[in-house]
């Protein structure tokens, strides 16, 4: 096959998935999930624009054995990744005196060690055709203002803020890594991280602007991976409508 593809990790829903749909229209992808029925839906949506979609549901959780498999995905496919986005993360919402080491473990995995564990199988020539240009990882606004009960997602994207700085750093001039720091979208897990409410007609983040849409993720996403962003590396941009700001 030996084309060029972009590969998003948790695609088969909220922001993956809008950014899988978007990207489908002038791009072939490689998508990542956990759920494999959701992930064939999302799939299959992203063919219908004729570019070539490949599914790849593999547990991130499982990040030690993630670069084994990734590479003899890619190796049979005979397919090269041109970009990368990260967009696949859990929480956790425990007091840090009742969480287990097993939690964050598993937080961690997910949120940060599988974004490593793929870039690092990328990066090699002999399992990835292509030659990676760009990569977009997904922090969060926590990162910086913080969420009670929230400690290893806190944490994770924290830590994913200076994984994006450090391979910035490290991989120019040839490959360029931002990040994307939203707030509070109606996904699954920012639902879990900040409404207070299970009525979704009352559920709205506290913004200056008026409540966002997983899209409007996915469009800066599109941006970064694109060459529009071609002089843009180490910055974590904040997609929040201005949720950051404190006593909205």
């Amino acid at each position: 096959m030996n084309q060029s593809f972009t590969f998003i990790t948790g695609a088969s829903s909220g922001m993956g998935e809008a950014t899988a749909k978007l990207l489908s229209l002038d791009r072939n992808l490689i998508l990542n999930g956990r759920d494999e029925a959701r992930l064939a839906a999302v799939g299959d949506a992203c063919a219908e624009h004729g570019n070539q979609v490949l599914l790849f549901p593999y547990d991130l959780e499982k990040a030690d054995g993630l670069a084994a498999t990734l590479g003899a995905f890619l190796r049979e496919e005979g397919v090269g990744v041109e970009a990368f986005a990260h967009f696949t993360g859990i929480t956790e919402v425990l007091p840090i005196s009742k969480t287990k080491y097993s939690v964050g473990l598993q937080v961690m995995n997910i949120n940060y060690f599988s974004a490593t564990e793929i870039i690092s199988t990328l990066l090699k020539r002999r399992v990835n055709a292509g030659r990676l240009e760009a990569i977009v990882l997904t922090s969060s606004i926590v990162a910086t203002v913080g969420k009670k009960h929230q400690a290893h997602y806190c944490a994770s994207k924290g830590a994913i803020n200076a994984l994006t700085v450090a391979l910035a750093n490290e991989l120019a001039p040839s490959v360029r890594v931002n990040a994307i720091a939203p707030g509070s979208f109606k996904t699954r897990i920012i639902q879990t991280l900040f409404a207070d409410t299970s009525d979704d007609a009352e559920w709205a983040p506290p913004t200056l602007l008026l409540p966002g849409a997983v899209e409007d993720v996915a469009r800066v996403a599109r941006f970064l991976l694109s060459e529009d962003a071609c002089y843009l590396t180490g910055q974590i941009i904040n997609v929040d409508g201005g949720e950051r700001f404190p006593k909205l």
